[in-house]
Parts: structure tokens; C-alpha cells; sequence
């Protein structure tokens, strides 16, 4: 079958990051280029008349294989057919027409209307779930990934992992580069490639959002419901994004339906409701909302000999909106919001000492809207959001942390894609431009915190105040870039990009080069090598109040190998190597500066199949990640230094039952080991002595996860119910080493030796 080729501007714009649909024609249609409006200079052949075509054919669902039924075929913004239940089609459309082949949930394709048939007169046609992205787009493959090493996971997949109570971002976890600690719930809870987390970026529908837990249970702010898939970069990616110097988690949210439905979820840990249907003729809306469960039960299992009080249960809400609307054959657009809240309070006795008290408050919103435009040979997206968030964080009598953050952002981006310039084919330029500007209303009184690399020596209501603030920090980041993407020869193409960074605030002004090789070895598979300057604003915690800090640095290269098979498999492979500086480390005096420096290198292995009733998984990761905090200092290890993470996943799925499995091994995390104490009779407690910055590890873990799900059908209504079991042979791991008064003997701090999740679920 030819390959034909989707030009870039598509995959930018949800528009069509996908497979070309090819369709089968009369014989007696002469060859010709059809499919969008004539230009003004038309290069059709002399005497060809526009004429009618019959279409035929079946599509596909790209990343399940499963027919997928009611989708629109759109000409100027009218239907003209649908697929049947089975995903086949018979149209007519006149050979001059531009044709959208439309469904909620999946990408809109531009039909293709020159592609050959095959030995039959029907092809197999497909659409991928929304937000696929890749440069080179096959109609017989997959969407390559957006860059090496990079990973996609779609909500059908995210919903069979075992181990995840059914939670989205808890599958990034499978992922080759992720880190498997009790740190994924900290910042924005991502380890990747030996960075910190504030060194990476998770983005909904394009913009940052400052959470993706709640704190009870680690549960994401976005029901698995309400997105559409999840896009993992853990590094190499292009000068589209920034202010990062390690990984992008970009997460899609889903459209609503053409038809009215939504279903409602109850479990231990939380429940929740989701509907969506159409409004109007052009548009759709999806809405969901949850609340946590486990707060309700929680105070049942609590001993009564507990030392602790919760005066407050911790309790979680989360909402989503969002409105999809057609606004001309040109536009598209849509408007999301999406709030969550959290809330604590406890305290670390049974007395209700004032001194023992723990209060945690946070809530945030963001509203987004996007245009899209298409109109060959432009495509363009402009995207504004608006973010308003609370926290506050009480200590004891006197600590306290209150944050009001106001930001507003944009960005916009313009494509060309050319079929042939200035000798070269196939040719993307892609120019863009964004703005973040935030408001930090701040009144603070906090202990010093260890930073990474120090040892913690006590619990935040046992340290002393020493940062005191308030006022008003305005951090405005502006940045710009331009990037082409051009095929040398058929087997070879090569992009090029430049990013410009302004940081207002710090006055720094940071150029970042990037480029990328793609060799095609052999039909499906693929060689890539990326190098780039990637860099992160010190904005993280108090760094906030220092000024004169300068953004952190890291230089990336990556080469990547990915194979795969029209049977379902697909293999990627990836080495890279990253080298850090200007890391914002800790001075003599406790401020900060810009004095650390660090490298990563490691390997990734990402292998998948999916075939009829099966999904597997296999991802291998191996990393040796350090640091040196000053001049002159001791390299030492990373403090998530992690060698080797492995999981495994296998999941069938059959008319009434699904069922799946996880295994993972863990290398355990470096720790600070203590050799010794002194007593300190000035304070009246013993000081714990240590050794060498990480020179020990916590225990390895292994770890096996397993899902059931039954499946009933009563009239309109699926009903399902669900077992998901984290740790079935109850293995817990060690997640810290907690010592007695004088430090002579060590204890293990560990996790929950098994978590089980029950839930039932409708849906119409």
C-alpha cells in the first residue's frame, strides 16, 4: 500500500495526528490531486473534470484495532455519512471536496482522496485517539512518538494497568525514566531521568497546573474518565516547550459526545460522576466531578490508642468542564476549566497540643480556551489560561506558609508546510511565541527544609523558623521560537530549532539551540538522534525570593531506535546522557546560588502489544545519576538515583471479564547512612552523626499488582465492578530509616504492605 506523508501543521493541531484515511474510488476517476480546494495556480491535469467518488471502505481504531462506529465524514461543516457499528462507510463526495473524517474522542483526519486502492477496491482505515503527535505521519503505522524515548498512553490503555485503582497518572509509573518513590507526590510528583521534579512540566490541554495529586492516596486531580491520553517526554523534545530542563507530561483532556451519556463511579478511595452529550448542532460538552470516599472511613480504622487526632479528615474534590465547539470549516475551538481542592488538619497527639498541629489547604482553578485553524498552506493555534490558586500550611503555633497565586498565560503558533522549497521536500516551518506572567501574594514563616542531598534530621514542628516573608513576588517568563523540519531524501530528515527564554524577573535572557536526525533504516523502523539546550527559571519553593538566581542549564542527547509491526508490536529503545549546571544549590550562609553541577546517563526500553483481547507491556530502565553541590566538593550519588526499574503488564479483555497483571523491581533509593551520635545538652537530645552523602541504599522491591474487572449489560446501562489489589504478596518497601532517641538502633519506614480498591461503576 503507498505511503503518504501528514503534513506537520496537522499534527500541531488536533486537526490530524493520525494516519491519512486512503479510500477506494471508481476506476474510471482519473489520478488526480483532490481532497482540498483547487488553488489559484492549479497543477491539475489539463482537462480534468471534478467528478463524483464513490468511497467505500472500514476504519479502525489505530491503537486498539477495534472498528470504530459513528464516525462523521464532514464536508464545509455538513455530515455527508457516517460508519456503521462494524466501522464500515459508503459515501459519495465530489473529487474537488475537502473532507473531515470527525468522532469524539479521536482525531480529525483530512481525507485523503488520491491514495490508490488495494487488490480488493476497500482499505483499512484509521483514527488515533486524541493528541497522537509525531513529525512523519504513515497510513500503515502508528504515530511515531514526538520524540525519543517518548511515550503515549491512551485512556483505554490507562484504564486496564493493574495496580492503579483505575487512576491515569498513576500509569506514568510504567514508564521507562520514571522513578518508582514515595517522592511521586511531591512538586509535581515526576522523577524523570535523574532530575528533580520541579525540573519537569506536567501540562493540561498546554498549560502548567500546580498539582497532579491529591495528597490522600496519591490519587490524580483528573478522573481517568475526563482525558483523552497522556504524552511522555522524558527528555529531547522540540523548542515548542520550555522552561524545562528535564521532561514534559503533556495530558489531553477528552471532548464530550455526539450523544448523551456519562456514567457514575463508586470505590474506597474516592467516587465520582461524568456526563457529556451534544449542544446544539456544533458543539459538545463533557462535565465531571469527584470527591474522596476513604476520608469517610478513615476515622473507623483509626486506633483509639492512636497518637494522632484528625480534627479534620483529609478530604479531596476535583472538577472538570469543558465545551467543544465548531466554528467555521476553518476553526475549532474549546474552553476546559479544572479545580481541585485539599484538605487536613491533624494533630501529632491525642491532646490536641497546639504545638503538635498539622493544617494543609490548597485549591486551585484554570480555565482554558483554544482556537484551531486550518486552511492549507497555514494552520494555525492560539491559547489563553487563567489560573487562580490558594494554599496555606500551618505548623505548630508560629510556622506558616500562605500562598494567592494569579497567572495568566498564552501562546500561539503558526505552521507552513510545504510539499517541496528551496530543494528540499516536505518542508514545516513552525514559528510561536507564549507568555506567563504569575503573582505571588506571600506571608511565610518556615524552618530551613534539607534540601536534596542533606540528610533529614528531624520533622518540620522540631526545626527552628528561619525564613520570614511577605510581600508580593511577580515573575513574568516570555519565550519564542522557530523551527523547520525538512526530508534531505526519503530515508533522511532534519529538524532544527531555536528557542529564546526571557526571564524578567532574574534578567536573563537564555538562547536554546535544538536539532533532531530521523534516518528510516528499513520500512517500519527508525533511527533518531536529538541534542539540545533545555533550561528551568529558579522559581521553585523560597527560591521565589532570590532574585538574582540564575535559570538552571542541562544539555540533552538522545539516540533512539524504534521498530514496529503491523501484527501490534512496537519496540523503542533509547541511550541518552545529560549534563546539568548553574544547579541551585545550598551556600555557607543558607542562601542559594548557582554552584551545583550533574550528570545523567542511562538506557530505556519500551516494548507493547496489542493484539484482539490483548495489551502487554514490558519497560526496562537502567540510570546512574550525580551531583557535585560547589567547586571542590565530592561528587556523590542523586538522592533518586535509581539503576534499575522494571515492570511488566499483561491484560486481556473478553466479553464479560478483563484481567490483568503487573510485576515490577525496584533498585532502592540512596540514603545518608548515620554512623554515630553526640548529645547535645544545650537542646537535651542526642545529634545524629553522619556518614558519606548517599552511600547506602534502601532494600530492592519487588512487587506484584493484579485487576479484575466483570462486565454486565442491563438495558442501556453497562454495569461494571472492579478489584484492584497494589501489592499481592504484601511486600512493603522501605521508603526511609527512622531511628530511636540516641540513634543506636534503625527502623524501617515503610509503605502499605497492600492496598486493595473495590469500586462499581454505570454507565450509559
Amino acid at each position: 500500500m503507498a505511503q503518504r506523508e501528514l503534513p506537520r501543521h496537522l499534527t500541531r493541531l488536533g486537526l490530524g495526528r493520525t494516519v491519512l484515511v486512503a479510500a477506494a474510488w471508481a476506476a474510471s476517476v482519473p489520478r488526480q490531486v483532490r481532497g482540498q480546494p483547487a488553488p489559484e495556480t492549479s497543477d491539475r491535469p489539463e482537462g480534468a473534470d471534478t467528478v463524483k467518488l464513490r468511497l467505500r471502505g472500514t476504519v479502525y481504531n489505530g491503537s486498539t484495532g477495534a472498528p470504530v462506529a459513528g464516525a462523521a465524514f464532514t464536508v464545509d461543516g455538513k455530515v455527508i455519512g457516517r460508519t456503521r457499528r462494524n466501522g464500515s462507510f459508503a459515501i459519495e463526495v465530489a473529487s474537488d471536496a475537502t473532507v473531515l473524517l470527525e468522532r469524539d474522542g479521536f482525531d480529525i483526519v483530512l481525507v485523503d482522496l488520491t491514495a490508490p486502492p488495494g487488490p480488493d477496491g476497500d482499505f483499512d482505515q484509521v483514527m488515533l485517539p486524541l493528541g497522537a503527535a509525531g513529525e512523519i505521519i504513515e497510513l500503515t503505522s502508528e504515530v511515531p512518538p514526538a520524540a525519543a524515548g517518548a511515550a503515549k498512553l491512551e485512556r483505554t490503555e490507562l484504564e486496564r494497568l493493574p495496580g492503579t485503582g483505575g487512576d491515569l497518572l498513576a500509569g506514568l509509573k510504567v514508564l521507562p525514566g520514571v522513578v518508582g518513590t514515595s517522592a511521586l507526590g511531591a512538586q509535581n510528583g515526576l522523577v524523570i531521568r535523574g532530575s528533580a521534579p520541579e525540573d519537569s512540566r506536567i501540562l493540561i490541554d498546554g498549560f502548567d497546573v500546580p498539582l497532579l495529586y491529591h495528597s490522600l492516596a496519591q490519587r490524580s486531580i483528573l478522573p481517568t474518565g475526563a482525558v483523552a491520553n497522556i504524552e511522555y517526554l522524558p527528555g529531547g523534545f522540540d523548542v515548542a516547550w520550555g522552561r524545562a530542563s528535564s521532561g514534559i507530561v503533556a495530558v489531553a483532556t477528552r471532548g464530550g459526545s455526539d450523544e448523551v451519556g456519562g456514567h457514575a463511579e463508586v470505590a474506597v478511595i474516592d467516587g465520582g460522576v461524568l456526563g457529556q452529550g451534544p449542544v446544539g448542532e456544533s458543539s459538545r460538552v463533557l462535565v465531571a466531578a469527584r470527591r474522596s470516599v476513604i476520608d469517610l472511613l478513615l476515622p473507623s480504622v483509626v486506633p483509639d490508642d492512636a497518637e494522632l487526632s484528625l480534627t479534620t479528615v483529609p478530604r479531596y474534590y476535583d472538577g472538570q468542564l469543558r465545551l467543544d465547539t465548531k466554528l467555521s470549516s476553518k476553526w475549532r475551538g474549546s474552553l476546559s476549566a479544572i479545580a481541585a481542592t485539599d484538605t487536613l488538619e491533624l494533630y501529632a497527639d491525642d491532646e490536641n497540643d497546639p504545638d503538635a498541629r498539622f493544617y494543609n489547604d490548597s485549591r486551585f482553578v484554570r480555565v482554558t480556551g483554544t482556537a484551531s485553524y486550518y486552511a492549507r498552506p497555514y494552520a494555525a493555534t492560539i491559547a489563553v489560561s487563567g489560573l487562580a490558586q490558594g494554599f496555606e500550611l500551618e505548623i505548630g503555633r508560629e510556622q506558616h506558609l500562605q500562598i494567592t497565586k494569579y497567572s495568566g498565560a498564552s501562546r500561539a503558533e503558526i505552521t507552513r508546510t510545504d510539499d517541496e522549497a528551496s530543494g528540499l521536500r516536505n518542508v514545516v516551518t513552525r514559528v510561536g511565541a507564549e507568555i506567563d506572567v504569575a503573582r505571588n501574594e506571600l506571608d511565610l514563616e518556615l524552618p530551613r527544609f534539607p534540601d536534596e542531598g542533606e540528610p533529614d534530621s528531624g520533622g518540620p514542628m522540631d526545626r527552628q523558623t528561619a525564613t520570614r516573608f511577605v510581600g508580593t513576588v511577580t515573575s513574568p517568563d516570555l519565550g519564542a521560537w522557530a523551527v523547520t523540519s525538512a526530508d534531505l531524501d526519503p530515508k533522511v530528515r532534519i529538524t532544527g530549532g531555536l528557542r529564546l527564554d526571557g526571564f524578567v524577573r532574574s534578567g536573563d535572557v537564555e538562547v536554546q539551540p535544538r536539532g533532531e536526525l530521523a534516518i528510516k533504516l528499513a520500512e517500519r523502523s527508525k533511527l533518531r538522534l536529538s541534542s539540545g539546550a533545555y533550561r528551568r527559571p529558579a522559581e521553585n519553593r523560597d527560591e521565589l525570593l532570590d532574585d538574582t538566581l540564575a535559570p538552571e542549564r542541562s544539555i540533552q542527547s538522545v539516540l533512539g531506535f524504534e521498530q514496529s509491526s503491523t501484527r501490534g508490536w512496537k519496540v523503542q529503545a533509547s541511550l541518552y546522557y545529560t549534563h546539568r549546571s548553574k544547579l541551585i544549590t545550598r551556600t555557607m550562609d543558607d542562601g542559594y546560588a548557582n554552584q551545583g553541577r550533574g550528570t545523567t546517563y542511562g538506557a530505556e526500553l519500551l516494548a507493547t502489544y496489542k493484539t484482539g483481547p490483548w495489551f502487554t507491556w514490558l519497560s526496562y530502565s537502567y540510570a546512574h545519576s550525580t551531583r557535585v553541590d560547589s567547586p571542590g566538593a565530592e561528587e556523590r550519588l542523586f538522592d533518586y538515583d535509581q539503576p534499575h526499574t522494571l515492570n511488566v503488564v499483561a491484560s486481556w479483555r473478553g466479553k464479560r471479564w478483563q484481567i490483568g497483571g503487573r510485576f515490577q523491581y525496584l533498585s532502592g533509593q540512596p540514603v545518608t547512612p548515620v554512623v554515630g551520635s553526640v548529645f547535645d545538652s544545650d537542646e537535651d537530645q542526642f545529634r545524629a552523626l553522619y556518614g558519606s552523602v548517599n552511600s547506602d541504599r534502601l532494600p530492592d522491591h519487588t512487587q506484584l499488582d493484579l485487576r479484575i474487572d466483570r462486565f454486565w449489560k442491563l438495558g442501556d446501562t453497562t454495569l461494571s465492578a472492579f478489584l484492584d489489589v497494589q501489592n499481592v504478596t504484601a511486600n512493603a518497601q522501605v521508603s526511609n530509616y527512622t531511628y530511636n532517641f540516641d540513634y543506636t538502633q534503625r527502623y524501617e519506614f515503610t509503605g502499605l504492605p497492600i492496598l486493595p480498591s473495590i469500586g462499581v461503576r454505570g454507565e450509559l
